[in-house]
């Protein structure tokens, strides 16, 4: 290289450097870090950064590393207890950098500022065989503007005797071993300062012999514990999840075959009592329900599009009668709100919020008929509380400062959320309800086929009184096949071409098989909703500690 092409790239990085140390807007004119030891080993740093803007600003942001690399393996630091002394600050974490980020967003400052951060490292020592080492970053070489004056200051226990051999600074880039400080040991303590202005991406290094015994090493028990520590966070949350599931727990029935529902017990109510869930399922009943009591018919034709197996009809026969319940009237008028005769399809992406209100309205008249017990609505509360807590915990622990426990306490708020809703300890007339629904229920599971002629012979209209439960319950296939051969054709309310054609009983058969396909389609158009779319040796810099920072 020629001595014009030396000089004119010299002339580049100093144009370099000047162009990035006046994008920062500020230059550090003095920099302190004090360091006391206790005789835990834990070292409380103190740094004071007096900084000179050159134009408005909010503050500085300062970041240090969390992890070190030691013979080759990583070494997470822990720091804690961060103050900024007569500042607002914010701490988060990310790339293994602990950011603090100083001043407030509303407030402009100019001039000299000086910034006292104090922190807490517990665990600031290597530890080897014959020595124990304190290898420290004092000043970062992350730092991209000029640092005019800097001074250091170690103090450690009284019982600790150091030589001048004891300590090494180095000054520099990273990797460099320049000299460019000086300090001087008294017993105990470690004095210095720089004899030069550092430049940007310059910073010094101090390392410290000591002695193997001086510090006791963290064990793993205490590390593990101070590293996660979040953890222990968990413990109270799962403890009252487990506590609100025992103190809400049923006991055991003895359930009794059932054949008929108790009276004045709605399909919707059956089903939404027995799991405590009120379920599309549990909506959908009320159509063969209500078509029962003389209320409605469907009828059924094939599709002509491609994209539908049937187009169903409703036909509104008469108008809503006090023998319904609230919520069965309120379906009723939901679905022939647009008039007599309804077209399923015409129900597309805008029942779904009635859907949701009926759900509700069921699940709230179930409670007020005294089924429950009210003291645990509120250990339900305090757990959904409790849940949310949690969750948002830990995507803060997770998404601010990069820590993976966060994501224990969120599986833990999720499970928390989960055993709220399993709070359903039901009063002595709920155990009475609960014991003649679930003795139907089981009975409409395993029904036997003699059983089932029996009961066709006492009430041809048997089916047609059971089968909007069956429906709830989730067995409507099931349920009608043990009527194979006992009807012929399908209920009144129901009509399909398939039933005019065939043999005298293929009317029943299509039926069975073809109705719970029906229903699931009634079911998913009930349930649609409008689709939504989104936009879119040692040597400078190779000790822990350090960093650097920024103005913002």
């Amino acid at each position: 290289m020629s001595r014009l092409s030396h000089w004119l790239l010299c002339g580049l990085l100093v144009c370099a450097a000047f162009v990035q140390v006046q994008a920062e807007y500020f230059t550090i004119t003095r920099y302190q870090v004090g360091v006391t030891f206790n005789a835990e080993g834990h070292a409380d740093l103190e740094e004071v950064i007096e900084v000179q803007f050159s134009q408005p600003r909010h503050g500085i942001f300062r970041h240090i590393p969390l992890r070190s690399i030691v013979n080759g393996k990583k070494v997470d630091r822990l720091i804690r207890n961060v103050e900024v002394e007569g500042f607002k600050f914010k701490t988060s974490k990310k790339n293994q950098n602990l950011i603090i980020k100083i001043g407030d967003a509303d407030k402009w400052v100019e001039g000299v500022q000086t910034y006292r951060i104090r922190y807490t490292v517990l665990n600031p020592l290597d530890f080897f065989e014959e020595n124990s080492q304190f290898y420290w970053d004092l000043l970062g070489v992350s730092w991209p503007v000029v640092t005019e004056r800097f001074e250091f200051a170690l103090y450690f226990p009284g019982g600790i005797r150091l030589q001048e051999d004891d300590v090494r600074v180095f000054t520099g880039v990273s990797g460099a071993q320049g000299q460019s400080a000086v300090w001087q040991v008294m017993s105990n303590v470690v004095e210095g300062y720089s004899v030069q202005k550092f430049m940007p991406q310059e910073g010094l290094t101090i390392a410290v012999r000591l002695p193997r015994d001086a510090f006791k090493p963290m064990d793993k028990l205490t590390y593990f514990l101070k590293r996660h520590g979040l953890l222990l966070a968990i413990i109270p949350f799962l403890s009252f999840g487990v506590y609100g599931f025992v103190q809400t727990r049923n006991k055991k029935e003895v359930i009794t075959t059932e054949y008929f529902p108790p009276e004045g017990i709605s399909p919707s109510v059956a089903g939404g009592f027995v799991d405590h869930s009120v379920d599309p399922n549990d909506i959908l009943c009320l159509i063969p329900h209500l078509a029962n009591k003389g209320y409605l018919r469907l009828e059924m034709k094939p599709a002509q599009s491609i994209w539908k197996k049937m187009d169903v009809t409703f036909y509104k026969l008469k108008e809503a009668g006090d023998d319904l319940m609230p919520f069965e009237k309120h379906f009723f008028q939901y679905l022939f709100s647009a008039g007599h005769v309804v077209n399923l399809e015409s129900l597309r992406d805008k029942f779904y919020m009635h859907m949701i209100s009926l759900q509700t309205e069921i699940k709230v008249w179930i409670k007020a008929q005294g089924w429950y017990e009210t003291r645990q609505d509120k250990l339900g509360c305090i757990a959904i509380i409790a849940a949310l807590a949690a969750i948002v915990w830990g995507v803060v622990a997770l998404v601010a400062f990069e820590n993976m426990d966060g994501i224990a306490l969120i599986a833990t708020g999720l499970v928390l959320f989960v055993l709220a809703f399993t709070f359903h300890k039901r009063t002595e007339q709920g155990n009475e309800t609960y014991r003649r629904l679930e003795g139907f229920r089981e009975f409409v599971n395993k029904a036997e086929r003699p059983v089932i002629e029996r009961l066709m012979h006492e009430d041809p209209r048997y089916y047609d009184k059971t089968m909007p439960f069956a429906l709830a319950f989730g067995y409507l296939k099931k349920w009608n096949r043990h009527f194979e051969g006992l009807l012929t054709q399908p209920p009144s309310w129901y009509s399909h071409p398939s039933m005019y054609a065939g043999s005298p009983t293929q009317g029943w058969q299509d039926f069975s098989e073809r109705f719970p396909a029906e229903i699931s389609q009634i079911g998913s158009v009930f349930s649609s909703s409008p689709s939504s779319s989104s936009s879119g040796g040692g040597s400078s810099g190779g000790g822990s500690g350090g960093g650097g920072g920024g103005s913002w």
